[in-house]
């Protein structure tokens, strides 16, 4: 639903420091007596390490595209049991890349949780229902919530690639869990009116909407838009258990007449105070993340014409 902003800064650091620890990881499994296909097929990794981890959305495509084609046994199955592995793709997983992940995930330096911070994004960009981090339950503290856009189990090459990684919350992560969906929009991708939300009014009566006011059978929330997110997140279900932030806009609608939005502006707020003030949301599409619901309060009230 939000765009990710991209940190340049961040995906520098995430190459740089990634790189090295995978790169001697690849080393060590060389120096093992393999077959000549998984050996090419490290090699492979090793010589083209930087342009997969800095790959974007169509690039990973290609890169699953070319190990589907040249190595099909890197390549994971859902629900296959570990005694059924093949061995390059066991390699790939527990011994390269899902041990770089576990190693990432606890580093202090640069590991998971700053690699959250630093991109800044408080909210889910899969649903901007829930913030990204969430409480421990093993020591009580803050842990940044990750998905991977193409599961770590079925492409274990591209489970440290920087647009891989994607800061979420846990229901959007386990709703998605290993589903394989090319056609899903990523969100560094995503544009403004890919999820643009509406509400589809059934019988409002603005003149009486002091009697409407607990009516939730008077409109739905309804996407503009359709793609495969919506879908498989299941943004649909979810918003409609959300009527009553758009019953606040309706009677907001009602109770606010654009005199007293002037008034507020003759006393030099900012038409951003003054959206904050009157919707306690953010305004601008790049602050949407810092608040849940954010995407839809800013669409409805844009609809209502209410500022």
């Amino acid at each position: 639903m939000l765009q990710i902003k991209f940190n340049k800064t961040l995906f520098d650091t995430h190459i740089k420091e990634i790189s090295k620890s995978i790169k001697k990881s690849i080393e060590k499994q060389l120096m093992k007596n393999l077959e000549q296909k998984e050996k090419e097929c490290l090699s492979y990794i090793k010589d083209n390490l930087k342009d997969i981890l800095e790959a974007n959305n169509s690039k990973m495509k290609e890169f699953i595209k070319y190990f589907k084609n040249n190595f099909p046994n890197s390549i994971g199955k859902i629900n296959t049991k570990e005694k059924n592995w093949k061995r390059i793709y066991k390699i790939l997983r527990k011994d390269i890349f899902e041990k770089e992940y576990v190693n990432w995930t606890k580093r202090t330096e640069y590991g998971a949780y700053k690699f959250v911070q630093d991109l800044d994004l408080k909210s889910c960009p899969y649903c901007n229902r829930n913030y990204t981090f969430v409480v421990d339950e093993k020591n009580g503290k803050l842990r940044p919530e990750i998905d991977h856009f193409y599961p770590k189990s079925i492409y274990p090459f591209l489970a440290m690639s920087f647009y891989n990684l994607i800061p979420s919350c846990s229901i959007c992560n386990h709703t998605k869990k290993d589903k394989v969906n090319l056609d899903l929009l990523n969100p560094y991708e995503i544009k403004e009116n890919d999820f643009k939300l509406t509400y589809i009014p059934n019988d409002i009566d603005f003149f009486n909407i002091e009697k409407e006011k607990y009516n939730y059978d008077s409109f739905e929330i309804d996407f503009v838009s359709t793609n495969k997110n919506i879908e498989t997140f299941k943004l649909k279900e979810l918003y409609k258990q959300h009527k009553d932030i758009v019953l606040e806009l309706l009677i907001k609608k009602a109770y606010y007449p654009k005199s007293y939005i002037e008034e507020l502006k003759g006393f030099d707020f900012s038409e951003d105070e003054i959206y904050r003030y009157l919707l306690g949301n953010y305004k601008k599409d790049e602050d949407l993340h810092k608040r849940p619901l954010s995407k839809l309060i800013k669409d409805i009230s844009e609809e209502l014409d209410l500022i």
